[in-house]
């Protein structure tokens, strides 16, 4: 497991970014390690092993691991030491994007011809998308408070 001491032996911090102090295999020096992954997550290989790079950032800046960060304005490639706060898995997605429809949380009921909210669980059946993404809000502020992403309503 790499350390603080010797991320910051290896690498520059600048702002989300970590940079080689010295050229390394014909990678020359303060270039950015890592490269994005198609979930558009940075990675790269410190010592022969794999890491996220915003788990390396963290590590350089705090001096140990979490099991888990959210990146606050939902960019996964944005790697600032301000963008990033451990989190639990079920606040990591709180603060998710919607999936299926132009609404988090909501899908529509053929079956009722209404649209659901839901939010680990049923929150209801409602006659508009709108309303159905208010009540999602609405229970999202409650389970998740602060990593909520909420609906941007029209």
């Amino acid at each position: 497991m790499i350390t603080q001491a010797r991320l910051r032996e290896l690498f520059i911090y600048d702002t989300g970014r970590l940079l080689r102090r010295k050229a390394v295999k014909g990678s020359p020096m303060f270039k950015e390690i890592g490269t994005t992954k198609p979930k558009g997550y940075r990675v790269a290989v410190v010592d022969g092993k794999m890491y996220r790079v915003h788990h390396l950032v963290w590590m350089y800046h705090h001096g140990h691991f979490v099991a888990e960060l959210d990146h606050i304005n939902r960019k996964r490639s944005d790697n600032r030491i301000e963008n990033l706060r451990p989190c639990t898995h079920s606040q990591n997605l709180g603060n998710s994007r919607a999936r299926v429809h132009k609404y988090k949380g909501v899908t529509f009921c053929k079956i009722t011809g209404k649209w659901r909210a839901q939010l680990s669980g049923h929150l209801g059946r409602f006659d508009t998308i709108e309303e159905a993404a208010l009540a999602y809000n609405a229970a999202a502020i409650e389970h998740f408070g602060d990593f909520a992403h909420l609906n941007k309503v029209t």
